[in-house]
């Protein structure tokens, strides 16, 4: 294969990578392929104008769809209004734990998110913090069916929010789709809607835990490591394991990759990669990133207060 047929294919999977992450609203990663492809058409203009021109044109066309990307990241494409919902503040501020309010305010989410319908199944309070001075409760959390168009089940999803250290947390504890219902836009749909809310509620930060797949999703949508030092630690050493265990199959030259990236978690944690730098890692295994992170496990975090 000539090396402008290398360049092509090469081209060609760094736009289909581009336009999965864009379904994760991560407008860096967008823009990134398509600055890549750009420079690409540059260099190999005047040998072969065809693919030079083929190249561009992907390049353009991963332009266009970032900028259906506001600045922040989010699509423009927004979820359904959850304007109805009492913000999170107002649902923390009570002195009873009655469940049964909690639901009925929390029926705003009861919505259409792309092609399929969230239904709660169950609401509730927990703590209290304590007795006397200070609030009621801690959080509440929230659990859903997601359902079809003739009220078939096809996944469920449940979320906490609480305060923590005097900031608002919201926690994606879980969300699972059936195989037939993936990517058919209702994760994109609902993560817009909900994280709109979390922003017009004052909520600081979300926080996950990656494993499986997840890894992978979690850090193409922006999420990095959390830095407590514990969590931190688990991460690091999941990641090291999968390291290990790819490094066999590496060529000489991506394993090198993965040494350079591995000697930056043994200094001070400032300077230890992210978990978006990880995902991105391409060599001669394109995937190299995606390799890496799929499998491992960490808890991760994605600010959102300035």
């Amino acid at each position: 294969m000539s090396r402008v047929s290398e360049l092509l294919c090469d081209g060609a999977r760094r736009v289909a990578r581009a336009f999965g992450h864009f379904a994760e609203h991560d407008s860096s990663s967008v823009r990134r392929p398509a600055d890549e492809l750009s420079r690409y058409a540059r260099t190999i203009e005047g040998k072969d104008d065809q693919i030079a021109k083929t190249i561009d044109r992907m390049g353009n066309k991963a332009d266009r769809e970032l900028g259906r990307i506001e600045p922040d990241g989010r699509s423009r494409t927004a979820g359904p209004d959850l304007s109805s919902v009492p913000g999170v503040d107002e649902l923390l501020r009570v002195t009873t734990l009655d469940n049964r309010r909690l639901r009925e305010q929390l029926s705003g989410l009861e919505q259409q998110y792309g092609p399929y319908r969230l239904r709660l199944t169950d609401a509730a309070y927990f703590g209290p913090t304590g007795s006397g001075a200070g609030p009621a409760v801690s959080g509440f959390r929230f659990n859903g069916e997601i359902i079809d168009g003739a009220g078939k089940r096809v996944g469920r999803l449940e979320r906490h929010i609480y305060t923590e250290h005097g900031r608002t947390v919201a926690f994606n504890a879980h969300m699972r789709l059936e195989q037939p219902a993936r990517g058919k836009g209702f994760s994109s749909a609902f993560t817009a809607a909900i994280n709109d809310y979390y922003r017009r509620s004052g909520v600081d930060r979300i926080k996950i835990f990656a494993v499986q797949d997840g890894s992978v999703a979690w850090a193409r949508a922006g999420f990095d490591f959390d830095r407590d030092p514990e969590k931190l630690a688990r991460a690091v050493s999941s990641i090291k394991e999968r390291a290990a265990a790819i490094y066999p199959d590496c060529s000489p030259a991506d394993r090198k990759q993965l040494n350079e990236i591995m000697r930056r978690f043994k200094g001070a944690n400032s300077r230890y990669p992210t978990a978006s730098e990880l995902i991105e890692l391409t060599g001669d295994d394109p995937e190299l990133g995606v390799n890496l992170m799929k499998g491992t496990s960490w808890h991760g975090v994605r600010m959102l207060s300035a």
